[in-house]
C-alpha cells in the first residue's frame, strides 16, 4: 500500500509533457500545394481531396501518436477584370488523432483562403507570333480567414492539447505569392513561391510565419482530343516558431522537403489529376514529428 501511495504521489507531482506541435504536417496552418495551373487564361470551378498523415514519437509504444488529416476542398479561379486572377479555396476537414489510450476525431469547415494575382505577362495570350519559349508570371497575395474552429484547453483530457490539431488557426493571416511558368514545345517548368504572415488569435496564440513553394517539370502528351501531363518536382516548406502568450515555443516550427509526382488529364472543358508526395528530408517540432506521404486528387470544370 505504501508503494502504491508513493507512485500515485509521483504521478501527481510529475510535470505534464509539453504538447508537441507540427506546423507543416497537414494541420490548418500547413502550406498550400497548388499543383499545375491548367490553361491559365480560363476560369474553373472544382473539387479536390487531400490526405496527409504524421507520426509523433514513432519509436515509443506508449507515446506514439498518429494524426490523420483528410481535407475536401471546393476551389475556383476566375477573372473579374483583364489580367487579374482571383482564386478561392473552401476546405472541409475530417481529422483523427490515434494514441495508445484513445482516438479523438473532429470535422467541420476549415479556414477559407482568397488570393488575387496580377498577370504581369503571358506570351501565349499577349502575342500572335509563334515563339520558341512561352512564359507567364503572376504576382499577388491574399488572406486566410479564421472560419475554422480553434479552441482547446490544455487541462481538458477530453480535448487534444495541441494547437495544430484544430480545424482552423483562429487568426487572420496574410499571404504573398508568385507563379511562374515557362514552356517549350511539349515541355514546361512551373514554379510557385508563397510567404504567409500569421497574426495572433483570440487565445493569444500565433503560429510562426511560413515560406512554401513548388518547382515542377512536366511534359504534355497528346491523346487525340485529350492531353496527358506527367509531372515530377519538389515541394518545400519552412515554418518559424510559434508564440503563445508572448513566449516563443521552441518545440514548434520546422522544415520539410517533399518529392512530388503526378498525372493530369486535360480536356477542353475539364481536367482531372492525381499527385503524390514523399518526404525527402524534414525536421519538425525538434525532430519529434515525422510527416508521411501525401495524396492529392482533383477535378475541375473549365469555362
Amino acid at each position: 500500500m505504501r508503494n502504491l501511495v508513493f507512485c500515485i504521489i509521483l504521478l501527481l507531482l510529475a510535470p505534464r509533457p509539453q504538447a508537441v506541435a507540427c506546423d507543416i504536417c497537414g494541420c490548418a496552418n500547413s502550406g498550400a500545394y497548388f499543383g499545375l495551373q491548367p490553361q491559365s487564361h480560363k476560369s474553373l470551378v472544382g473539387v479536390r481531396y487531400q490526405r496527409m498523415r504524421s507520426v509523433t514519437h514513432g519509436e515509443s509504444p506508449v507515446l506514439r501518436t498518429e494524426e490523420h488529416f483528410n481535407i475536401g476542398e471546393l476551389y475556383t479561379r476566375f477573372f473579374p477584370v483583364k489580367r487579374v486572377q482571383v482564386m478561392a479555396f473552401v476546405p472541409f476537414r475530417a481529422d483523427k488523432q490515434i494514441t495508445s489510450a484513445d482516438v479523438k476525431k473532429q470535422s467541420g469547415l476549415g479556414d477559407i483562403t482568397v488570393l488575387a494575382n496580377y498577370n504581369l505577362f503571358n506570351t501565349f495570350m499577349d502575342s500572335e507570333n509563334a515563339r520558341t519559349f512561352n512564359h507567364t508570371l503572376l504576382i499577388g497575395g491574399g488572406v486566410k480567414l479564421p472560419t475554422g474552429k480553434f479552441r482547446f484547453d490544455e487541462n481538458n483530457a477530453l480535448q487534444v492539447a495541441n494547437a495544430n490539431f484544430q480545424l482552423g488557426t483562429g487568426s487572420t493571416d496574410w499571404i504573398l505569392n508568385a507563379f511562374y511558368t515557362i514552356s517549350k514545345d511539349k515541355w514546361g517548368l512551373a514554379a510557385n513561391l508563397s510567404r504567409k504572415f500569421n497574426t495572433t488569435n483570440s487565445e493569444d496564440y500565433r503560429f510562426g510565419n511560413q515560406f512554401y513553394g513548388t518547382l515542377d517539370l512536366y511534359r504534355s502528351i497528346e491523346l487525340g482530343k485529350l492531353t496527358l501531363t506527367p509531372v515530377v518536382g519538389i515541394y518545400g516548406e519552412h515554418a518559424s516558431h510559434g508564440v503563445q502568450k508572448g513566449e516563443i515555443l521552441d518545440i514548434t516550427g520546422g522544415r520539410l522537403l517533399n518529392a512530388t509526382a503526378g498525372l493530369t488529364l486535360f480536356a477542353d472543358k475539364w481536367t482531372v489529376g492525381i499527385t503524390g508526395q514523399k518526404p525527402v528530408t524534414q525536421k519538425s517540432a525538434s525532430g519529434h514529428v515525422q510527416a508521411k506521404e501525401r495524396l492529392l486528387v482533383q477535378f475541375a470544370v473549365l469555362f
